[in-house]
């Protein structure tokens, strides 16, 4: 079990037995943390308080899953995101291409697994996503931006030409670009187990 505030235990506890005045706790401890990650993933201010409204919506109907074998934060932190990539497939603002297709080894779809998950699944995730990081690492410091903004952050185009300060055209043709790096990197990191009889 991870260890967790006792305060905080007794909370999530008390919410689990359907205490609404605990859920109201809840809601005023995370509210914050949940609208910076919402601000974000999302591409403007209402869909991002949006998103925040549908996540402790959530919340209230899954905390019961909540089995303290990972800290409450990691639960949340995956359910809010998992809500928020839900969303933006609804507006058709989601990357039709993930770093799983790009990478083809299944980092993403780990990280992005559901959020009733042990601490080994945890550790595992973490695992993963430092090392899909240190890929992304090998890359020049515009395409390393670029891919994180697009498939990590889950930014629209629009979005990310404002902050970049360019075109929409310039982020999809850059992209295009570190798309290709990245798969360059992938794919020779794989040749390089392969070679050496190492396999991640």
């Amino acid at each position: 079990m991870v260890s967790m505030n006792e305060t905080e235990a007794i909370l999530i506890k008390r919410c689990q037995s359907g205490c609404p005045e605990s859920f109201d706790l809840l809601y005023r401890n995370y509210h914050l943390s949940v609208l910076q990650l919402t601000r974000r993933i999302m591409v403007n201010q209402q869909d991002a308080e949006d998103a925040v409204q549908e996540i402790f919506a959530r919340v209230m109907s899954r905390i019961g899953q909540f089995r303290y074998e990972a800290s409450f934060s990691s639960w949340l932190r995956v359910l809010a995101t998992n809500v928020c990539r839900d969303m933006l497939r609804k507006k058709n603002r989601h990357p039709t291409e993930s770093l799983e297709d790009l990478c083809a080894d299944g980092d993403m779809k780990a990280i992005t697994a559901a959020p009733s998950i042990s601490q080994e699944e945890e550790l595992i995730m973490k695992e993963l996503l430092e090392n899909l990081q240190e890929k992304i690492r090998r890359l020049k410091k515009q395409h390393q931006k670029l891919i994180i903004l697009r498939y990590i952050d889950g930014l629209s185009y629009k979005r990310i030409a404002e902050l970049v300060g360019c075109s929409q055209s310039q982020v999809k043709s850059r992209l295009h670009q570190a798309r290709k790096k990245l798969r360059r990197v992938c794919q020779d990191l794989r040749e390089r187990q392969i070679g050496s009889g190492v396999m991640e």
